[in-house]
């Protein structure tokens, strides 16, 4: 594992002199701001010339008067470097963050994988890279069986695209212990959360990663990072009696949603533009009614367009019973809320379509895993993700209102989003489009829009 910090922001006066180089000095001048009579730029030469002073006043205003949005002023760019895919679900949780990601789809994926430090000299070492080494053979067999087919069916679509479908669906078989990279732009508030979470998380990659992570950014940013030891508020309590799962098989089902969509939200909109919620004006609608108001919001709208804010008045939850490879795509979506049930190996697999029309069936490969992961677990809860595949299934409580649905279908029902993902969207579209007929008349992939 390796972290890199590649950037932060700095005031630019400092590349013209020799001062201390750090973004808390640009975080110490805005928080001084809102009480000073001096200009923001005296203000940032101040706290340029007074680096230790600036510091302190981050300390103060931060963490004593509880004005944490300071902090969200430094920003950093971290190269992240051999992680597992596993470890790379908790990290992408953080909200307020940018993250790219080396991508299954488009890169050949050459072996390399993280083995935990847990299990690294006993018995279940040998083992376990045995099994991770037998599904990369695997993915490498599939792959280039899925190209050879593809190619067979004449294809249609360049040579690129054409492999690119055939890692697609392959590297469901590979291992969540697959080391990926990525690069992350984050604030320091939002980096403090991260370290937090790595430090709840029950895994000894998590906290290399923590350690790694906090030598680097305190080193720059002393008095933005402070509270990043887990204590017992939100730790893995265990709430509830253990009961006995059902392992339905519906990709998709419409859990709650809000009431009136097409109503709430044009009194939303009438809010705006009167000054006043009113139940009155809207009694005697009529469909026509609806359609007209709409096609007025809408006229002029492209692709490329969010649908207006009032559209975050309605929500919808779904139940998704997706593979760990869908997963991988739906967390992008950061301002809907996800809860992600625990992995398990009875939840069944994903068999990719073009597996299927090659003949391979890839589960009985999963004997050994199951033996695995139980031992993992044994020694640590948690310690048996390592051996579950893209393709195993999870299930996510998956909340948005309708204006991040616009967001999420534009890009996953396009034709060229991944399969299952596209399949999920799609779904929701439908479900969408039954409950909030006029509301949801522009929702689209962006190739059918």
């Amino acid at each position: 594992m390796k972290i890199e910090i590649a950037g932060f922001n700095l005031d630019k006066t400092l590349f013209n002199n020799d001062s201390v180089k750090t973004p808390e000095t640009i975080s110490a001048a805005y928080a001084r701001i809102s009480r000073s009579t001096k200009s923001v730029t005296e203000l940032r030469k101040q706290a340029l010339d007074e680096v230790a002073k600036a510091r302190k006043s981050n300390e103060s205003i931060i963490y004593d008067l509880g004005h944490s949005s300071i902090a969200e002023h430094a920003v950093f760019n971290i190269d992240i470097i051999g992680v597992s895919r596993l470890l790379s679900e908790i990290i992408q949780k953080s909200r307020l963050a940018s993250f790219t990601e080396k991508s299954q789809r488009y890169v050949t994926m050459k072996g390399d994988f993280v083995v935990p430090y847990e299990i690294i000299d006993t018995p279940l070492e040998s083992r376990y890279i045995e099994f991770v080494e037998n599904q990369n053979n695997l993915y490498e067999k599939l792959y280039k069986k899925a190209a050879k087919y593809l190619e067979e069916i004449h294809f249609e679509g360049s040579k690129r695209e054409l492999l690119g479908k055939a890692k697609e669906d392959a590297r469901y078989v590979l291992p969540l212990s697959t080391e990926t990279q990525m690069g992350m732009t984050i604030n320091a508030r939002s980096l403090e959360h991260l370290l937090l979470r790595l430090d709840r998380t029950n895994l000894d990659e998590a906290k290399e990663l923590k350690n790694l992570l906090e030598k680097e950014v305190k080193y720059i940013t002393p008095s933005l990072i402070k509270y990043t030891k887990a204590d017992e508020y939100l730790s893995n309590k265990q709430i509830f009696d253990s009961v006995k799962p059902n392992f339905d098989d519906e990709q998709v089902v419409l859990l709650e949603n809000s009431d009136n969509p097409d109503l709430n939200i044009l009194k939303a909109i009438f809010f705006r533009e009167n000054g006043f919620y009113s139940n009155e004006y809207f009694k005697n609608f009529t469909n026509e009614d609806y359609k007209a108001k709409y096609d007025i919001i809408f006229s002029n709208m492209r692709s490329f367009h969010s649908a207006p804010q009032e559209f975050e008045i309605p929500e919808f939850i779904f139940k998704l019973n997706i593979s760990s490879s869908c997963y991988a795509q739906l967390k992008r979506h950061r301002l809907s809320t996800q809860i992600k049930s625990k992995y398990n190996p009875n939840n069944g697999i994903v068999l990719p379509p073009l597996l299927k029309k090659i003949d391979f069936d890839f589960s009985n490969s999963f004997d050994e895993r199951n033996i695995l992961f139980a031992e993992m677990e044994k020694m640590k809860s948690g310690l048996g993700n390592y051996v579950m595949t893209n393709s195993d299934k999870i299930k996510v409580l998956f909340k948005a209102n309708l204006r991040e649905i616009y967001h999420f279908v534009r890009l996953r029902s396009d034709k060229h989003a991944q399969w299952e993902i596209r399949e999920v969207s799609q779904k929701i579209e439908k479900i969408v489009k039954k409950i909030a007929p006029f509301a949801s008349s522009k929702l689209a992939g962006k190739s059918d829009f």
